[in-house]
């Protein structure tokens, strides 16, 4: 049975040009590399002989293209199915970073959507990780942060507003907290502790993940603390589950004696 061609839906035709002079196996990556990383998750990428066919070239030059966006675990073969697009997993790892060092370390935009900042009374859960009485003005920012434009994390945070006056006002929708507490407070974080589970979104939280309903996440609760072992930031944080793997490094107990 003749394999299915998989011809590209919504795709500007001139995205296929057969390119200038250079080698043609360089342009075909190239191109392939931005269409993968423009489509959503999942996607189908067209086969190898419709790639053939609008760049001009030999089916095996269109395979070899294929092989290097597989190698680079951006798209996944499924045997008699095609090749469906795979956005890169992200290690959420033990190192503390605040998301954008940690995106500008993977060499990713960061960034931020649908931002919200405000000063409310602390609740009594919020006002013990934080070392406050109930009822303590707090700042709270909640915003879903971005890498490269897409969703991967709603993050929540809260901090002392009497601590940090004015913090609202200095804060813009993309900038890093931890470098605004640095530059506007003089306030370096210097560690965390973190608790990992697992949650599921709620319709709401998957709309603004751009994740279907109640799809799996991880709920990251986090208190990070000064160079003087202050209680500075409490956030509990939403990371799509699709996107990110929990790496953690682990050690046998010492011999007893």
């Amino acid at each position: 049975m003749p394999r299915p061609r998989h011809e590209p839906r919504d795709v500007a035709p001139e995205v296929f040009s057969p390119g200038g002079g250079g080698p043609k196996g360089k342009h075909i990556k190239d191109v392939l590399t931005a269409l993968v990383l423009d489509m959503r998750d999942g996607a189908l990428l067209p086969s190898e002989r419709v790639l053939a066919e609008r760049f001009g070239v030999a089916r095996m030059t269109a395979r070899g293209a294929i092989d290097d966006l597989e190698a680079r675990g951006l798209v996944r073969r499924v045997a008699g199915r095609g090749t469906f697009v795979q956005h890169p997993t992200l290690v959420h790892s033990d190192t503390f970073r605040s998301f954008s060092e940690d995106m500008r370390a993977r060499g990713m935009v960061p960034g931020a959507r649908s931002y919200r900042g405000r000063t409310r009374p602390a609740p009594r859960d919020v006002a013990a990780r934080l070392g406050l009485a109930a009822g303590d003005p707090v700042h709270s920012i909640e915003r879903v942060r971005t890498a490269d434009g897409v969703p991967m994390a709603l993050e929540r945070t809260n901090l002392s507003a009497e601590r940090f006056p004015g913090l609202l006002t200095e804060m813009g929708r993309d900038d890093s907290l931890f470098e605004i507490l640095a530059r506007v407070f003089g306030v370096r974080l210097e560690s965390a502790e973190q608790t990992v589970s697992i949650s599921r979104l709620s319709r709401v939280e998957a709309r603004r993940l751009e994740v279907p309903d109640y799809e799996p996440a991880f709920l990251v609760e986090r208190v990070a603390v000064d160079t003087m072992g202050n209680a500075v930031e409490f956030g509990r944080s939403l990371y799509r589950g699709d996107r990110y793997v929990i790496q953690m490094h682990v050690g046998r107990p010492p011999a007893p004696d």
